[in-house]
């Protein structure tokens, strides 16, 4: 599911290979989040080697914390960053190269701490935030925009955890990132949903979905020139409810169990999503879309016609990640 931990502090507190270190305990490397000790898993050849906790039980923020320090290392070592793009002239775009870099240094003037900071050519100070689980906040936002200070925020919470694929993504590519320029309003996006209004059918409905794969199959129609296939024909064997992809909430995940790859979230909405939305991109999505819910379990079982994904005069398809 592209979350094995693959790097990991050592004593010295560098970040360093699963396969540059000793296995077992004898890497000598700790979890960055818990501060457990890590054991090395790199002498097989069935699964990717990955750093386990030696106490047998997986941090969740392991993860998300190895994937921060590796962004700012990339930063430090590459001296070079994709600025978003900017239509407005007293911010740049384009790449950009960052000297004098420091890392989390708390700036006693203005009470914030960034993620990393350091001087661009023009000799403009530049602040980089990097978001895996936490956006900027209001209060580092405001001061950030009180004071004209120049600061980018770069989602990277759905890049694997690869150096070199992290190297291209912060330094040859725009995407998932943007210049902190004013509070944002507080307008909810017309993706958002209230999960604490969702009406109940929604889950029933999920639940017919999972029964139907459970005792059958499910036979998905992508829209254009796709072929349409059968789950099980492909290998899919596993149907998980409510389930995070790495932040992506699914009403259903399916995947293969002897093979951890190829994942498909299945949901359940009410409208389109939002042009251009952001997801892991190792997960293919599938969306039903109601233009109404059936009122009972029997009617949207019908609907669902026992697997058969296809659209109908109260539900749409929508595909994202299928080739």
């Amino acid at each position: 599911m592209g979350v094995f931990l693959t790097y990991a502090p050592n004593e010295s507190g560098a970040l360093v290979h699963v396969d540059d270190v000793a296995n077992g305990a004898k890497c000598e490397c700790h979890c960055p989040y818990c501060n457990a000790p890590l054991h090395a898993k790199n002498g097989g050849y069935q699964r990717e080697h990955h750093f386990a906790h030696a106490h047998g039980k997986e941090c969740e923020g392991a993860y998300e914390s190895v994937l921060h320090l590796l962004a700012k290392e990339i930063l430090q070592e590459t001296g070079r960053i994709m600025l978003p793009k900017s239509d407005d002239s007293h911010f740049p775009s384009g790449s950009a190269s960052i000297h004098n870099i420091e890392i989390e240094k708390f700036d006693e003037r203005y009470g914030i701490k960034p993620d990393a900071e350091g001087i661009m050519d023009n000799g403009e100070r530049i602040l980089i935030e990097f978001y895996v689980s936490h956006k900027v906040d209001q209060k580092k936002r405001q001061i950030i925009v009180d004071n004209n200070l120049k600061c980018i925020e770069i989602d990277i919470k759905y890049q694997v955890l690869n150096k070199v694929e992290l190297k291209k993504f912060l330094t040859n590519t725009d995407k998932g990132r943007k210049w902190i320029q004013a509070t944002p309003h507080s307008l909810k996006s017309k993706s958002s949903s209230n999960s604490s209004k969702r009406d109940p059918m929604y889950e029933k409905t999920r639940d017919i979905i999972k029964d139907i794969f459970d005792n059958g199959t499910i036979i998905i129609h992508p829209h254009g020139p796709y072929t349409s296939f059968d789950l099980r024909q492909l290998g899919y064997d596993v149907c998980e409810i409510n389930k995070r992809f790495r932040g992506f909430k699914s009403d259903l995940l399916l995947y293969r169990s002897q093979k951890k790859d190829g994942y498909i979230s299945i949901n359940l909405r009410g409208r389109s999503r939002y042009e251009d939305f952001e997801f892991p991109p190792e997960l293919r999505i599938i969306d039903i879309v109601f233009k109404a819910l059936s009122s009972t379990e029997d009617c949207a079982r019908k609907r669902m016609k026992n697997g058969d994904l296809i659209d109908d005069g109260g539900m749409t398809i929508e595909y994202y990640g299928f080739k």
